[in-house]
Order: C-alpha cells, then structure tokens, then sequence
C-alpha cells in the first residue's frame, strides 16, 4: 500500500460484506459513516459490516463518526426545478409560499435571524445560487441565479456569514452516544469553529465512559482563523474543500488545503484530505484528468490520508474508485523529490529526546535503505516517525487494537495489532514486540534475506530509545 491513506464513506453503494472487504484488500485503510444522513439502526449495520470484514481479514480498521454539527440544513419537501429569474420562498412555515411560490423549508430560525437583503445564499454545496429580496420573521424571499433541481435535506449557506447555532446539538449528542456504544475509533467534528466546541464534545463523550480520537473538520472562516488552537487538542483536521469552498473563493482554496496541512504536519497530527478527490467516478468507471492531478498534488502536499465521499457512498464504481487511488497515490510517491522532504522536515523543529530520538531514526533507516521494524504501547513513537514523513517502510507492532486503529490512517505507518501475541510476555513486552513482528514479517514475506532492518521501541517509563540494526539471513 502507498504511505498515503485511502478512507471511504459508507453509503448504499458499499453496504454489503463483500464488497467491502474487497475495498479493505484493495487498500482502504478506514471507514467514514455520514452521520447527518441516516439513523442509528443504520450506523450499526454499517458498523457491523466493517468489524466483521475487518476481523476476517485480520486487519485494524478504523471507524470514524461524522457529526452533523453547528450547521443549517433544508428539511424535507419535493424536489423541484427552478431557472434563473425564478422567486422562490424559504421558510419554517409550508404555508408561506401561498400555494402560488415554489417553496424550500428551512427549520433553523438562525437563518432568518442572520439573512438580510442583498445577501448571496448558496444551496447544497454550491450547485444553486440565490439573492434575497425579503425577510420576515419566518420566511426568506430570494430571487434564482442560477437554473438547478433544488432538492430537500441540503446544506444552506449564507455567503460571508456564520450562523450561530448551538453545539451540541440533539443529534450531536446522539452521534456522542452511539459513538460510546460502539467504541469507535474517531469522531469527526463538523463546522468546528473554536477550541470550545472540541472541549464540548470531549467533556460529553467523558460521560460516556468513551474517549475516541477526536478528527476537526476545518470548514468555516472561524474554523480556519482558529485552526492553530483547534490542533492542539485534536488527533487530527480533516480539510472539508467542499464547505471551504462556500465561505472563501475557490481560487483562494489551493493555498487554504497547503496552509491547513502544514500546520497540522509541524504539530504530527493527521491531516486529510475531502471533498471532490474524484468526483468524475461517481459515475465514470475511469477519474477524469483534472481529478487525477488533483489526487496526485494532494499526494505531493505529504497528507495523512485522502477520504472518499459521494464517489463511495452512493457511486456506480466504489472498488474501481480504490483502485485508481491506490494507481495514483504509488505513481506520486514514486516521483516525490528529496527537496520536497528536506522542506517539510525542516519546518518541524525537535521538541524533546523522544522527538529527537524518532527524527534521527527515520534519517538513518532512510540513509541506510531499510524497513523500520518497532514496536509501541503508547502511540508516541510511531506519531512521531509518521510526522518526519519517512520514505522508506515502517511496521510498527502496538499493544492493543483500539491503538492500532488510531495509528492505521497515519502516513507511512503499517500497523498490526501484537496483544494477543505478547499477552504472555508483558515483562519484556517491547523486546518481544518487536523480535515476533520481524518473525510475522518475514513469513509473510515482507522482509526477505538481505534486507536491512531497522528494530526500535522507546521505553517512556525508562526514557530508553533503542535502535539495532540488522540484516534478514
């Protein structure tokens, strides 16, 4: 598999055990289940989809739950057609088009709070332009810019605004729950606008007896002012192009996805990529050009992962679309420069030994030509040897697979999970990690006679970092 990551949305094009085990095989290294769409008789069959095909293939797949968050969405009505000139009313109230407007309902009473005349409103993501004409208490007159299908339980935008809106919300804390229920590996936090809304959320999960990693979505002006904070305190951000791309210029996007990345690489937390990655397979057995570059710039930009949404949740070729992926992201990596490394490496500065220790390691691995072979409890290490971005192979071994899920989307990483084989051996459990890893790798052919191999645990208890190296006889 490539260093950068593939995760895929669950949806009704994927739900079935085949054909996602076929995706895992194929190389999607985690799960997103949409949490604004659906329920949670839903979310569980999804749930047991992926941890079945998982387990069969004795792989540590992560789940991530996407919470709806701070947002404004239309409720449900019949679609409709609309062409530019049209008026259309938006509304709480049905009875407000008078019969003779084409209505759109809009629960949200921040809408028709933070609505004013003049004020561009973009529907779904983006596809549908509108300019208000009227407000009321309850209703929202607005004039079509653009001919459309205007289509229920879509986001709804007002350019250059931020709505208010209470987090969490009832299916915020919903999502929260069976999130603790189902012990899931992440929970992407949508429309993250400060450091508060994360502590929220943590301080609810608490409650629940379940901590999970936490993912911020980075997709509102706030969120994006505020990303430095939001880090901090995050395991990782996911840049949310399509929600980016309502509230700044889309030729201002490019520079907005660098910018997010590299502050996420400089504090080791997971960075990924969504949103149109190739959208032209939806429907399309083969991505168009201009998806492809964009893949294989986002490769170039040394992300965490890139993760699918309509292309695997409701497309025609799911397995097709990882399949490509897996074709560009290889064809990417293969090209990267040296001087391209050297730049994101040296933006990150060495903070402590461990720091230190894991930046030499990747240095000597990469200088000598071989495979990093280690083995971790904590996690900190393998975070660390993912943040240096390394070339070269790197099997970490950890005690438990809720870790191993955690460290699976990281860049570079292969994880396995070693409990059940150093259950027995806790007294000398790094040692043994890491010499029954090297055995596992070189019966399945991983490793072969001749290669070099780099073995490495940090003892934090002992701040003892041990690095031998070894040749596969």
């Amino acid at each position: 598999m490539g260093r950068v990551k593939i995760i895929a949305t669950l949806g009704p094009s994927i739900r079935d055990y085949n054909v996602i085990k076929k995706m895992i095989k194929e190389g999607v290294a985690g799960f997103r289940i949409n949490c604004a769409h659906g329920d949670e008789n839903t979310w569980i069959e999804y749930v047991k989809l992926v941890r079945d095909a998982s387990s069969d293939l004795g792989k540590a797949i992560p789940l991530i739950l996407d919470t709806p968050g701070p947002q404004v969405r239309s409720g449900d009505f019949q679609e409709f057609t609309v062409k530019q000139g049209d008026n259309v009313v938006i509304s709480s109230n049905p009875g407000n088009g008078g019969g003779e407007k084409k209505i759109i309902i809009v629960p949200a009473k921040e809408f028709y709070t933070a609505a004013s005349t003049g004020d561009i409103i973009l529907y779904g993501d983006g596809e549908i332009s509108f300019r208000v004409i009227n407000t009321g208490e309850d209703f929202v007159e607005v004039v079509v810019l653009n001919d459309g299908v205007v289509k229920p339980r879509k986001k709804v935008v007002i350019e250059g605004k931020e709505y208010p809106v209470a987090f969490p919300s009832e299916v915020d804390r919903r999502v929260f729950k069976f999130a603790s229920d189902v012990k899931a590996t992440f929970v992407a936090l949508s429309y993250v606008r400060s450091l508060k809304d994360v502590e929220l959320a943590k301080d609810v999960l608490s409650r629940h007896g379940w901590m999970p990693g936490f993912i911020a979505k980075i997709e509102t002006r706030s969120g994006f002012i505020n990303m430095g904070e939001i880090i901090e305190v995050v395991d990782g951000v996911i840049v949310a192009r399509g929600d980016l791309g309502l509230h700044f210029p889309l030729e201002k996007l490019p520079l907005i996805q660098k910018e997010i990345v590299r502050e996420a690489i400089k504090h080791g937390k997971t960075v990924i990529i969504a949103t149109e990655i190739l959208e032209s397979m939806v429907n399309n057995p083969r991505p168009s050009r201009s998806d492809v570059v964009d893949l294989y710039n986002s490769v170039e930009d040394l992300v965490d992962a890139v993760l699918f949404t309509n292309e695997t949740a409701i497309g025609k070729y799911p397995v097709e679309v990882v399949r490509w992926t897996r074709r560009i992201i290889e064809a990417a990596e293969s090209e990267l420069s040296r001087a391209l490394i050297s730049e994101y490496r040296g933006a990150i500065k060495a903070m402590n030994l461990l720091d230190k220790y894991v930046q030499g390691l990747v240095l000597l691995a990469e200088s000598l030509g071989g495979t990093i072979v280690g083995y971790s409890k904590t996690g900190r290490m393998p975070t660390l040897v993912s943040k240096y971005r390394p070339q070269i192979k790197v099997y970490i071994g950890v005690s438990n697979r809720f870790l191993a899920e955690k460290l699976s989307i990281k860049y570079g990483l292969e994880i396995t999970d070693m409990s059940q084989v150093i259950q027995d051996n806790l007294e000398k459990e790094y040692e043994v990690g890491v010499e029954k890893l090297v055995e596992t790798l070189v019966k399945q052919n991983y490793l072969r006679p001749g290669d070099i191999v780099v073995e490495t645990y940090a003892k934090p208890q002992t701040s003892i970092h041990e690095i031998r190296i070894r040749q596969i006889i």
